[in-house]
């Protein structure tokens, strides 16, 4: 067996050097781990998806490939440093036993911190995945610790192995060249940053509307939150023009709003606050990523409103809405005046302004042509019949 270790990078994967290997560990952009090294990293990681002899290793490939894989029979290994979060560092493994391959995600977390949220993001995954089987999420393999020993310490890595979206990007909200147009910028590191289409743009905010709705459970209240698109949570490819969208991560799986009783809140207006902060979410990001705060044009309104409806339907067909028919929800939310809903956004406002001051004063901004162009666009949106 064959194991590698590489950088990734936009224009191909670079081979990581002895020398790259003695490297400090960084714990973020500018802190240093006392004493763990890069190799100490990569070896580590090497053990985690190899522990128990490969079995766990294996099982997964004999999974996905449906054939019996023992392994003796993996040849090639790749792992890439992918990413450096505030809580998880991403890698890329690449498993090749004989002509196949499959690519998967280890998540790696060594402060305290990283290793709680990791142990609750994994049960979260599993939790989700077995309860609703949705497609939108990364699949869960398996987790562990890994000791590290050296002079000068000893560390203990967090990991779990999940399920890779291959050719996905993360995408931004971006101005043009001259500064005057926004769009929606999709980071493809393979063939170069693009811009979408406006159609294409629509999509991305329509399918991320509607799979957080297929995740709302109407009668818990129970969602998956906090997200942001500044964090890179939603991720897409373009495949022979056709847009898909999938969702990263899953931090909380409960209600954001804090209720006196479950048994005296109706569920449709717990539904509606859903849909409410779902309005005001789906426009939030950062210019590219990593610069001010960017709000979304008008297009995500509308787009939203479909993905949310959408998501509903799909529910109601599948009888885990609950809530009679989806079509007396669209009636109330159609029913409601410009000066109605802005009054309905105003228990939202205590909240986004705990949670984020900087995204508190973009709301503040926008809020009052945010539900301008909401009514409106509720007013013009028509619900399908099949």
């Amino acid at each position: 067996m064959v194991i590698k270790y590489f950088f990734s990078a936009p224009k191909g994967d670079i081979p990581v050097g002895a020398e790259d290997l003695q490297r400090p560990f960084l714990m973020s952009a500018g802190e240093r781990h006392p004493f763990l090294t890069l190799g100490d990293y990569f070896e580590a990681i090497k053990d985690f998806i190899l522990r128990d002899h490969g079995m766990p290793l294996t099982a997964v490939l004999c999974e996905q490939f449906s054939v019996d894989i023992g392994p003796d029979s993996i040849s090639e290994i790749l792992i890439r440093t992918e990413k450096h979060g505030a809580l998880y560092h991403l890698t890329s493994i690449e498993v090749i036993p004989g002509t196949q391959s499959l690519k998967m995600c280890v998540s790696t977390a060594v402060s305290a911190n990283g290793k709680a949220w990791l142990k609750h993001e994994c049960d979260l995954l599993k939790f989700l995945n077995s309860k609703l089987a949705l497609p939108y999420l990364p699949v869960p393999y398996f987790e562990g610790d890994v000791k590290v020993y050296s002079d000068q310490g000893n560390e203990s890595l967090s990991m779990f192995l999940t399920e890779w979206f291959e050719n996905y990007h993360e995408w931004h909200l971006s101005m043009d060249k001259k500064g005057e147009k926004q769009g929606v910028r999709v980071w493809d590191l393979r063939n170069g940053h693009w811009f979408a289409s406006k159609e294409q743009g629509f999509e991305i905010f329509r399918q991320a509307s509607k799979i957080l709705t297929l995740y709302y459970d109407t009668r818990d209240f129970n969602q998956i939150y906090p997200w942001h698109h500044a964090a890179g949570d939603f991720i897409v490819r373009s495949k022979g023009g056709i847009i898909d969208v999938k969702l990263t991560t899953a931090r909380k799986y409960e209600p954001i709003m804090l209720f006196s009783s479950k048994d005296t809140i109706d569920p449709v207006v717990a539904l509606t606050y859903f849909f409410l902060n779902l309005s005001i979410r789906m426009r939030l990001d950062r210019l590219d990523g990593i610069g001010v705060k960017a709000w979304a044009d008008g297009f995500s309104v509308e787009a939203l409103i479909h993905g949310f409806f959408e998501g509903l339907r799909i529910m109601e067909a599948d009888g885990r809405y609950g809530l009679g028919q989806v079509r007396d929800l669209f009636s109330l939310v159609k029913g409601f005046d410009q000066e109605e809903l802005a009054g309905l956004f105003y228990p939202l406002l205590d909240m986004y302004a705990k949670e984020d001051p900087g995204d508190f004063f973009v709301i503040q901004a926008n809020l009052g042509s945010h539900t301008k162009e909401l009514y409106e666009a509720i007013q013009d949106f028509h619900l399908r019949d099949d």
